[in-house]
């Protein structure tokens, strides 16, 4: 008798502790945050264009990591009331989906936003520069002269280029024809970029049919950083200079350098290498 009233007790206590929690769980309806893009601004004449490829949001309330979304996203938030909501612009670094991070670069999106269980509120991000950055060398194609460097050996040079352009009048092309096989164009040489680990970014527009090396001279040492893969549709990428600016301190000078090596000669081959590129932009902290 006395393990059957236990086996009640332990019932009627398991009963009211089931209850509690259903009642518990039930209560937490989320709030759900939509946002389907997020929008860069930016002062033409200092910072250029607002050209962008921004892919995820990393969403915080008041200051607690909510998650990192892909765009477009809606999700959920179990926060009620009024709160601060920090967006910050996502981008895949160097190009790779793997490697998604926070752009630095940018400023955070902040709103005040009033969370009420069971509604979905839509938001709109916007996110520009921050103060801090230096932008040490635009290059859109629409001044009268570029401010490229070429390779003794180079085969041909950028050109300011009016029928493919992604936005604006020009953009810049480089051709190779069949009898050519190199090109090999480089930036200005910067002496004074920090070599402390202080975030560097090469951002451009690009669309190539043969892939196009991107990396940094180091004094005469080059090292390449990025291959840009082939694409007909222009593609915006963020290239993050940082490790390999930092790496060798006893360098006097860095410049940035794009890069084909033609090796093919096959002779079906109908295609020769052809690279357009715009909005280049170097910066760092």
């Amino acid at each position: 008798m006395r393990y059957i009233k236990n086996y009640i007790l332990l019932l009627f206590v398991g009963i009211i502790f089931s209850t509690c929690s259903k009642e518990k769980f039930e209560a937490q309806v989320p709030t759900y945050i939509t946002i389907n893009d997020i929008s860069l601004s930016t002062n033409y004449a200092t910072e250029g264009s607002s050209s962008e490829n921004i892919t995820d949001a990393w969403v915080y309330v008041n200051d607690e990591l909510m998650g990192v979304y892909e765009l477009p996203a809606t999700f959920p938030v179990l926060i009620e009331g009024n709160v601060e909501l920090k967006v910050f612009a996502g981008i895949k670094d160097n190009g790779i989906a793997a490697s998604r991070a926070r752009y630095l670069m940018f400023d955070p999106y902040v709103e005040s936003v009033n969370l009420i269980p069971g509604e979905t509120i839509e938001v709109e991000p916007s996110v520009t520069y921050n103060s801090g950055v230096n932008f040490r060398w635009l290059e859109d194609f629409e001044n009268a002269s570029l401010s490229f460097l070429y390779h003794q050996l180079s085969d041909t040079i950028f050109f300011k280029n009016t029928s493919n352009r992604k936005e604006g009048d020009f953009s810049g092309k480089a051709y190779l024809e069949s009898s050519m096989n190199f090109f090999e164009a480089t930036s200005v040489a910067f002496s004074d970029i920090p070599r402390s680990l202080s975030p560097t970014y090469l951002e451009l527009d690009f669309k190539t049919n043969e892939p196009l090396l991107v990396g940094i001279y180091h004094n005469d040492d080059q090292y390449g950083v990025v291959s840009l893969n082939t694409s007909t549709e222009w593609k915006k990428i963020y290239i993050n200079l940082t490790d390999v600016v930092s790496s060798r301190q006893s360098a006097t000078a860095i410049k940035v350098f794009f890069g084909i090596q033609e090796t093919t000669n096959d002779p079906f081959l109908t295609d020769n290498p052809e690279i357009h590129i715009d909005n280049i932009k170097l910066l760092h902290y």
